[in-house]
């Protein structure tokens, strides 16, 4: 069963597996940081006790939300799980009141750029060597438009 929950500091050895087999690129300890700093944002996705994915999205201004990464383990992938995670941080960043959120992926990442836009994320512009090995990326946007009550 897919479970998605809140990350808990007994989840940090499952999440730097998952992002050093999916990214292999951000400081392990940053992870740490954002559960100090906004924990809510940050969630799993466990199948039968065992963690295959995570999210973490926070906010960046009083309108737009900003997600930092999502990773799937490759073997779970292709079921849905990174839908419903998506799906959750949306809906976090759209009750904390964001108009928007806002994502990078990398130039090369193909499979991750079409995943986005199959969700409603547009590319906005090519950041130009982004990431820490001079790779590009593309800064994409969903608007979340105004809420209704």
């Amino acid at each position: 069963m897919n479970i998605i929950r809140k990350f808990q500091p007994s989840d940090f050895p499952s999440v730097i597996d998952i992002e050093r087999r999916v990214f292999n690129e951000h400081d392990p300890y940053l992870y740490m940081q954002f559960y100090e700093t906004c924990s809510e944002g940050f969630m799993l996705a466990e199948i039968n006790g065992i963690v295959v994915g995570y999210v973490v999205g926070f906010q960046t201004s009083r309108k737009t939300g900003r997600i930092f990464s999502l990773a799937v383990l490759p073997e779970y992938q292709n079921r849905g799980i990174g839908s419903n995670l998506l799906e959750e941080i949306i809906n976090y960043l759209r009750q904390r009141g964001a108009f928007e959120v806002i994502l990078e992926v990398r130039v090369s990442n193909i499979k991750a750029k079409r995943f986005y836009e199959r969700h409603g994320f547009y590319q906005v512009r090519v950041l130009k060597r982004y990431y820490n090995d001079g790779e590009d990326a593309y800064l994409m946007r969903l608007s979340l438009g105004p809420r209704s009550s």
